[in-house]
C-alpha cells in the first residue's frame, strides 16, 4: 500500500510540467460585453490584434501551451463570441467574432489577462514598433554618466552642423562657432533629465499619445496627429516626448530621478516674501493695472509678481487662470503651488518625492500627495520650520489638512504640534482644526473620542457633514454594529444629494455600508447593481465591504440569495479577500460546487496560501483527493497537515493518515486510521472499544488440539466467545447510524 502511495505521488509530481503549461480560459457576462479572462504564467508576454473585422487573436512570446475551453460557454451565450480556436503550435488563441466587436485587453494583478469584447468599431492597426535608433533617443541611461538619450558618441541621428553657402544666402554668412556635435547631445540630455526631474517637461500632446486616446479624439485632430501635419505643436512631437508621454502618470511619488536637483530650491518656495498686509487691498490692484503695458502686451515680470501675491493670499484659482495668459511663462512650481493651494494634488509631480527635503518642499510634496509610496520618508521638522514661515492666513488654510496627512504617514505627534502651532498663532480652534484632531484621534486608536465628535459634526449642518457621516459608519461597520437610523437617513440624503459632486461615490457607498450592516441585504445589494455611474474602483471597494459583512453576519437563507446565483455577476468586481470569504462559507453549508464558482473569480491568487488551502478542501468535498494533494504541494504547516492526512485517507494510505493525525495531536482520527489499516498493536493500550476489538484480533485461541478436551478448556472458549461477542456489540453500538 505505502508502495502504491509513493508510485502515486511520483506520477503525480511527474505531471506537473505539463499540468503547468495549461492555461484555463474562463468567461462571464457584463451587460454591454463579453469578458474572457486567462490565467496566465508570471511575466509571460502577450499581444493581442484583431486582423479581420470579425476575429481577434490573442499570441504569446512562445508556444506549446494547452488551453482549457471547457466551462468557456457555460456563461455566455455566442452573441458575441462565436467561438474560441488554439493558434499554431499552441502559441495563443483565435477568437471568432458573433458581431461588429472590438476587442480590448489589460493585464491584471500580473498574471490575469482581461479580454472585453463589445459591440464597436475594431481598432486601427498598431503602428509599427519604433525603430532602434528613435527609441535610443528616449532611453534613460543611469551611473556616471546620467541622462536621456544615448551616450556621447557620434550619432547618425543629430543634426549636421553645416554652414548656409552663399549661393543659398547671396551673402557671405558671418562665422559662427564651431560646434561639437557630441557636446550638444551632452547637454541636452542633461537638460532633459533637469527638466524631467523637476516636472518642467509636460508635453502638449499627452493626452493624444495615451494609448486609445487618439481614436477618441476627432476624426480632424487623429489624422493630424499621425500624419504629421497641423500646428506647430502636432509637428513638435519627438521620440523623446513620446517617451515620456507614455509614463505611467499614477505613480509620480516614486518615479526614477536622474540628473537635476533633489528638491525645489527655498527661494523658489518663499510665499512670506510674495505679499503683505496690504496685498489684498493694495498690491493686487496696483499690479493688475500694470499687467499689461504699451500696444496691450503682458509684462513677464508684473504677471509672475501678481500670480505670487494670489498664492500669498491663498488665491490658487486666480493665480492659475492669470499663468495660463502666456504659456511661455507658466512655471510649474506656481501652477503646483497654486493647486496644491486649492486643494488639489500635484498633478504634475512637481514635488514628487521631496517629503524628504531638509526646506520648504518638504511642505508642498506632502500637501500635494494624497498617499505616499510605501518607505518614502517625511522629514517633520522640516515640515514643521516651513509651515512657521508660511503667511498666517496659509496656516489657517493648510494647518488642517497637513496635519491630517502627518497623522495618516505615521506622524501623529509632529500633527498634533502643528494644530497647536495654530491654534496659537490664531488664537482659536477653528472647525477643520476640532475635525483634523479627530481624524488623528481615530488613526491613533482613540476611537470612541473621535467618533463622539464625527457625530457631532455630522447631525449640523456644515462644510464637514458629509465626510462626518461616511466616516462614522465606516467605524460602526469596522465594529460589526449597527449604524443608528439618524446616521443611515443622512447618508442616504448626501448620497442623493452629491451624487454628481467629487464626494457623491463615497457617500454612496457609505449609505451601502449603512443598509448591509443594518441588514437591509435586499436593499444594498439593489443600490449596488443600479450605481453604473459610481467608478468601478469604488464600487470594487464597495463589494468587497458588503460581501463580507454579509458573510460574517447575515443568516444563511439571505446570504445564499445574495451568493449562490450571483458569481458570474460579480466576477471583476470583488477583491480577493471577499471571495474567499464567501467561497469558504459557502464550503462550510455543503456547497462544494458554489465554493468552487467563486473561488474562481477573477482576481483571485491562485498561489497565495488561503486560496490553495480553500482549493483542496473544495477538491475533498468533491471526493478529488488526488487534486487536494496538488494542491497542496509545497505547503507545510498543521493545516496543510491535517488535510493532507485526509486526503490520504481518502485515497486508502491509513498508515501516512495515522502517523500525520497522531503529530496533530488527535488520538481519536489516529485511532480510526489506525483500526482502517489494521494497525492492532496501536490500538492495545486504548481503553474504548476500538482497543478491545484489536486486543480480541491479537489474542491466540486456545489450544484444541486434545483428542478428548477438557473442562477447563471448554470454560476458556465459552469465556473467550463471551468476550467477542461483548466486543462486537460495543462495535456496533459505536458506531450505530442516527435514527433521523
Amino acid at each position: 500500500m505505502i508502495r502504491a502511495a509513493v508510485l502515486m505521488a511520483a506520477l503525480l509530481l511527474g505531471s506537473l510540467p505539463a499540468f503547468a503549461q495549461e492555461i484555463r480560459v474562463r468567461s462571464g457576462e457584463h451587460g454591454d460585453f463579453t469578458r474572457l479572462v486567462l490565467d496566465l504564467p508570471r511575466d509571460m508576454q502577450w499581444r493581442l490584434s484583431q486582423p479581420e473585422a470579425r476575429q481577434a487573436e490573442i499570441r504569446f512570446e512562445t508556444g506549446g501551451y494547452v488551453f482549457d475551453f471547457s466551462d468557456v460557454f457555460a456563461r455566455i451565450d455566442r452573441a458575441r463570441v462565436a467561438d474560441l480556436s488554439v493558434l499554431a503550435e499552441g502559441s495563443g488563441i483565435r477568437i471568432d467574432l458573433a458581431c461588429a466587436c472590438a476587442a480590448s485587453a489589460f493585464l491584471l494583478r500580473e498574471r490575469m489577462l482581461v479580454v472585453d469584447i463589445r459591440a464597436g468599431t475594431p481598432p486601427l492597426p498598431e503602428p509599427s514598433p519604433p525603430s532602434p535608433a528613435s527609441k535610443a533617443l528616449s532611453e534613460l541611461r543611469v551611473g556616471p554618466d546620467v541622462g536621456i538619450g544615448p551616450p556621447p558618441a557620434e550619432n547618425a541621428l543629430l543634426p549636421a552642423f553645416s554652414l548656409p553657402t552663399i549661393a543659398d544666402t547671396g551673402s557671405v554668412p558671418a562665422e559662427a562657432p564651431a560646434i561639437d556635435p557630441g557636446a550638444f547631445e551632452r547637454m541636452l540630455s542633461e537638460q532633459l533629465a533637469t527638466a524631467a526631474t523637476e516636472g518642467l517637461l509636460n508635453p502638449a500632446l499627452r493626452d493624444l499619445l495615451r494609448p486609445n486616446a487618439a481614436r477618441d479624439a476627432s476624426p480632424e485632430v487623429y489624422e493630424d496627429s499621425v500624419s504629421g501635419t497641423g500646428d506647430a505643436a502636432s509637428t513638435a512631437r519627438t521620440a523623446i516626448e513620446a517617451a515620456i508621454a507614455g509614463q505611467d502618470p499614477y505613480d509620480l511619488q516614486s518615479r526614477i530621478r536622474i540628473g537635476g536637483t533633489a528638491c525645489v530650491r527655498d527661494d523658489r518656495l518663499d510665499l512670506a516674501s510674495w505679499g503683505g498686509d496690504e496685498t489684498l487691498e493694495t498690491i493686487i490692484p496696483e499690479l493688475r493695472a500694470r499687467l499689461y503695458g504699451e500696444f496691450d502686451r503682458l509684462d513677464p515680470e508684473v504677471l509672475i509678481a501678481l500670480a505670487r501675491a494670489y498664492l500669498h493670499i491663498g488665491f490658487g484659482a486666480e493665480a492659475r487662470a492669470l499663468l495660463e495668459l502666456d504659456p511661455e511663462l507658466r512655471d510649474p512650481v506656481l501652477v503646483a503651488l497654486a493647486g496644491i493651494v486649492d486643494g488639489e494634488a500635484d498633478g504634475a509631480g512637481v514635488f514628487a518625492g521631496q517629503t524628504d527635503c531638509d526646506g520648504f518642499a518638504a511642505l508642498w510634496a506632502l500637501a500635494g500627495a494624497p498617499a505616499l509610496p510605501e518607505g518614502a520618508e517625511i522629514d517633520g521638522d522640516a515640515i514643521r520650520r516651513a509651515f512657521e514661515k508660511l503667511p498666517l492666513n496659509l496656516r489657517s488654510l493648510l494647518g488642517p489638512r497637513l496635519a491630517t496627512r502627518l497623522a495618516e504617514e505615521g506622524q501623529p505627534g509632529v500633527a498634533r504640534n502643528l494644530l497647536l502651532q495654530l491654534a496659537r498663532a490664531t488664537g482659536e480652534t477653528s472647525e477643520d482644526m476640532v475635525y483634523s484632531a479627530a481624524k488623528i484621534d481615530r488613526l491613533e486608536g482613540a476611537v470612541d473620542e473621535a467618533r463622539d465628535v464625527l457625530e457631532a459634526f455630522a447631525a449640523r449642518a456644515g462644510e464637514h457633514a458629509p465626510d462626518a457621516v461616511a466616516a462614522a459608519i465606516e467605524i460602526a461597520t469596522e465594529r460589526r454594529e449597527p449604524v443608528g437610523a439618524r446616521m443611515t437617513e443622512l447618508s442616504a440624503a448626501y448620497a442623493t444629494e452629491l451624487r454628481e459632486t467629487e464626494k457623491g461615490p463615497e457617500l454612496w457607498r457609505a449609505h451601502l455600508r449603512a443598509m448591509i450592516a443594518n441588514g437591509e441585504y435586499e436593499e444594498g445589494f439593489a443600490s449596488f447593481w443600479n450605481a453604473d455611474d459610481i467608478p468601478e474602483s469604488i464600487r470594487v471597494a464597495a463589494a468587497g465591504e458588503a460581501l463580507i459583512l454579509l458573510t460574517e453576519q447575515a443568516p444563511d437563507t439571505a446570504f445564499l440569495k445574495q451568493t449562490v446565483s450571483r458569481a458570474a455577476a460579480f466576477d471583476g468586481l470583488v477583491e480577493p479577500k471577499a471571495t474567499l470569504a464567501v467561497a469558504e462559507r459557502l464550503l462550510n453549508l455543503g456547497l462544494s460546487d458554489e465554493a468552487a464558482s467563486w473561488a474562481d473569480l477573477t482576481g483571485a491568487d491562485r498561489a497565495a496560501r488561503r486560496t490553495r488551502l480553500l482549493t483542496a478542501r473544495i477538491h475533498l468535498a468533491r471526493s478529488e483527493p488526488e487534486a487536494a494533494e496538488i494542491a497542496l504541494i509545497g505547503l507545510q504547516g498543521e493545516d496543510v497537515l491535517r488535510l493532507r492526512a485526509e486526503a490520504r485517507r481518502m485515497m486508502g494510505d491509513f498508515d501516512y493518515a495515522r502517523t500525520a493525525y497522531d503529530k496533530l495531536g488527535e488520538p481519536q482520527r489516529a485511532r480510526s486510521a489506525a483500526w482502517l489499516a489494521g494497525d492492532w498493536p496501536a490500538l492495545d493500550d486504548a481503553q474504548d472499544t476500538l482497543g478491545a476489538t484489536a486486543a480480541l484480533v491479537r489474542a491466540d485461541l486456545p489450544n484444541a488440539d486434545e483428542t478428548l478436551p477438557s473442562l477447563a478448556l471448554a470454560e476458556q472458549l465459552a469465556g473467550t466467545g463471551a468476550e467477542t461477542r461483548a466486543a462486537l456489540r460495543a462495535l456496533l453500538e459505536d458506531t450505530r447510524l442516527p435514527s433521523d
